[in-house]
């Protein structure tokens, strides 16, 4: 490269890793926001709705607190959404401390998501089979932002009442309880982001 080539080629490799830089700022209080906004574990029953539904994961504590909220009288019916395929519903009726019946004739069990995505796709579907607005949500406390974005965005007319199951990635002053619990949290992060874009490109296309 010639001498002016190479001082341009220069200036551009610094504004580049400038930018880099900046974004990494960013991205860094942003992470530090979301996770002093994470909302703590909820401790009271929640108020009256339609239907309760549980993203699975967390190691069966999200089915749980979902399955002891609705045995208490929270919504009409109970869907599990994500239940792996090997998972059957007498394995799921262990953790159930209500009457029997009305785990029998009330709780749904979804079996095709994989993803929060897939999760709120299943939730749609389900509240518009049974004429659902008003829809308790229960996962994990890290979760639950990217779950009620992701929710919103493909059921905008519902009420989403949020119920946070803890996940123990927290401590007792809401930071990370460990270098392990910092990363899994700041990959949660980034998907959050992630799925906040991906909203704001598809209503772009409507």
């Amino acid at each position: 490269l010639a001498p002016g080539g190479r001082l341009l080629h220069r200036l551009n490799v610094k504004r580049l890793i400038l930018g880099f830089a900046a974004l990494a700022i960013i991205w860094a209080g942003g992470l530090v926001a979301f996770i002093a906004e994470l909302p703590a574990p909820s401790q009271s029953a929640p108020g009256p709705a339609d239907g309760v539904v549980v993203y699975t994961g967390g190691g069966g504590m999200r089915i749980a607190a979902a399955m002891q909220i609705f045995a208490g009288g929270a919504g009409q019916r109970l869907l599990i959404s994500g239940v792996h395929p090997d998972t059957t519903r007498a394995r799921l009726s262990e953790l159930w401390s209500g009457p029997a019946d009305r785990f029998d004739c009330c709780v749904d069990l979804g079996h095709a998501a994989l993803t929060t995505e897939g999760n709120a796709g299943e939730l749609s579907v389900w509240a518009e089979t049974h004429r659902y607005k008003n829809i308790i949500l229960v996962t994990s406390d890290y979760h639950m932002p990217r779950a009620v974005a992701v929710t919103k965005a493909r059921i905008p007319e519902a009420v989403i009442t949020p119920y946070a199951v803890a996940s123990g990635y927290l401590d007792g002053a809401g930071r990370p309880a460990s270098a392990k619990a910092g990363l899994r949290i700041a990959g949660e992060y980034t998907k959050y982001l992630l799925a906040h874009v991906k909203s704001f490109v598809s209503s772009i296309g409507r």
